[in-house]
């Protein structure tokens, strides 16, 4: 029996996770959030895909999630600045 310690290249790729994370970050929402953490999180894998560090068994979904999550990202952002802009701070907060 081995106590070593487990080594990236045993940890499973979190692609549909984060492909999953990519897609809810698409609702105009503040789940939007998530958007982020699959940008960041698929970068991370993906970098250590490419270096042998993880399985790639996943890297599609993960490349995918990634995508998604940068359009879920990019898209509330540009929303809810319009709605700044075109209907003011108070409108979009709820106070009037």
């Amino acid at each position: 029996m081995t106590d070593a310690p487990q080594t990236d290249t045993a940890r499973r790729p979190r692609g549909p996770m984060l492909f999953a994370f990519g897609l809810v970050s698409l609702v105009p929402s503040p789940i939007f959030l998530l958007g982020f953490a699959a940008w960041v999180m698929g970068g991370n894998d993906l970098k250590a895909m490419a270096a042998a560090r993880m399985d790639r068994s996943g890297e599609r979904l993960t490349r995918y999630g990634r995508i998604l999550g940068i359009v879920g990202v990019t898209v509330n952002l540009l929303w809810v600045s319009k709605r700044i802009l075109l209907d003011g701070v108070g409108k979009v907060t709820g106070f009037h």
